[in-house]
């Protein structure tokens, strides 16, 4: 048998009136939502700047293959010379040429991983600075369609018609932004002495 009384009772009606007030109150300052969706992955894939940025970054990781690989190439050159030396010189000397041939391994290694770290930091650039144009291109779609919130359609498993505004965004950024010239370091000096 329930022992609360009419006091628990209408402490638990008043607490359920508060929160039924305090939530209509809540819902009446949330404005309606109207959203608009867009594919980023699409926009950097499709537009002018996605493929230029692409395509340099393709060409600087074929430069940068191709000069780790005349790199290994030139060390195990040296490796097979070292290793020809070894019974006509002396155990010190031979030690000593190991020792240059290691530091210098290390070197050319340490040379390209910098010219790596140094390409990252310039693709993290030149995408700072597409978003950097396209944010305004956002503001101004959702300002035309009257929205009020932006969606990436990665986060989004379905969506009414008319809410993708990509196409929109790509033709903007095409005529706002249709190349970038990324400030990708010179893989030459990763061969020099």
């Amino acid at each position: 048998m329930y022992k609360g009384g009419p006091i628990v009772l209408r402490n638990l009606f008043l607490t359920i009136g508060l929160l039924f007030l305090v939530g209509s109150a809540h819902a009446q300052s949330v404005p309606n939502s109207k959203i608009i969706v867009v594919d980023f992955d699409r926009v950097s894939r499709e537009s002018l700047v996605g493929k230029d940025i692409a395509a340099q970054t393709q060409s600087f990781r074929v430069d940068l293959e191709g000069r780790a690989r005349a790199v290994q190439q030139e060390l195990s050159t040296e490796e097979e010379e070292l290793a020809k030396q070894r019974s006509i010189i002396s155990q010190d000397a031979f030690n000593e040429r190991v020792r240059a041939f290691q530091q210098k391994a290390q070197q050319r290694q340490a040379e390209l991983q910098q010219i790596d770290r140094q390409s990252g930091q310039a693709m993290q650039q030149a995408n700072l600075e597409v978003q950097r144009s396209l944010r305004p291109i956002v503001r101004e779609i959702m300002e035309a369609k009257g929205a009020n919130m932006v969606l990436d359609k990665a986060l989004v498993s379905h969506h009414a018609s008319g809410l993708d505004v990509t196409t929109e965004v790509i033709e903007k950024l095409d005529e706002t932004m249709p190349s970038f010239d990324v400030s990708l370091p010179k893989t030459a000096s990763a061969t020099s002495n």
